[in-house]
C-alpha cells in the first residue's frame, strides 16, 4: 500500500485523469496534486512539521513552465535525506527523447522513467518494483 503520492504536472486535464487512475487503484491511498515543481518543493520543505505525511511516491512531469522536472530534481536532491530516502521519485512524461531517458538514469534520486499515459498496469509495475515489501 502506498499511503501518499505527490503528482506534479502543470497540465490540469492530465493531472485530473492521472489522479483518478491512481485513486481508483486499490493500493494507493492519498494523492496530492501540484501544478508546478516549485509548489511541490515548498510542500516538501514543510514536511518537518510532524502532522504532514512524507510522500512514498512522487510522480513528476518533466516539461513544466515555472520549474521544469530537471530543476525540481536538482532542488529535491538538496532536501533533508529523511525525505529523499522515504520517497521514490518517478518521472512520468510524454518525452521519449533518448537523452532524457539516459539523463534520468544518471541522476541521484530518480527511481524510474515512465512514458505517459499512466495506467493500472504501470501502477502495478511501480508497486512490484518499489513497494512489494513495504
Amino acid at each position: 500500500m502506498v499511503e501518499t503520492v505527490l503528482l506534479i504536472d502543470d497540465d490540469k486535464a492530465t493531472q485530473y485523469i492521472n489522479k483518478r487512475i491512481i485513486t481508483k487503484h486499490h493500493d494507493f491511498k492519498n494523492v496530492l496534486t501540484f501544478l508546478g515543481g516549485d509548489i511541490a518543493l515548498s510542500y516538501l520543505k514543510s514536511i518537518n512539521v510532524s502532522f504532514i505525511k512524507k510522500p512514498q511516491l512522487i510522480l513528476l512531469d518533466l516539461n513544466m513552465p515555472s520549474m521544469n522536472g530537471w530543476e525540481f530534481i536538482e532542488a529535491y536532491n538538496q532536501l533533508d535525506d529523511e525525505i529523499i530516502e522515504h520517497s521514490k521519485l518517478i518521472i512520468l512524461t510524454t518525452s521519449t527523447d533518448p537523452r532524457d531517458i539516459s539523463r534520468s538514469k544518471n541522476i541521484k534520486g530518480v527511481s524510474d522513467y515512465i512514458i505517459k499515459p499512466l495506467s493500472n498496469e504501470k501502477l502495478d509495475l511501480i508497486l512490484e518494483s518499489y513497494f512489494v515489501n513495504s
